[in-house]
């Protein structure tokens, strides 16, 4: 299935024109998870401002699968 992983702040959208190949929801959740990640690694004084937004995931139709808020700390 394919995935498309768009940051979205309000009416602010950056969307994934490509997408990832991904084989059920929980590699999605995973590979969502990993680029929030890479994002705080790139330049961690700037996820003050990432807070309000979240990576939304969406299918090849645009149906939203779930969201992962870049204000949430993971371990």
């Amino acid at each position: 299935m394919k995935c498309y992983f768009n940051l979205v702040n309000g009416p602010e959208r950056i969307a994934d024109k490509s997408g990832v190949e991904v084989k059920d929801l929980d590699q999605a959740r995973l590979q969502g998870l990993k680029a929030i990640e890479e994002l705080r690694e790139e330049n961690g004084a700037a996820s003050r401002e990432w807070k309000n937004w979240r990576l939304e995931v969406t299918d090849s139709t645009g149906a939203l699968l779930f969201s992962i808020s870049l204000g949430e700390t993971f371990h």
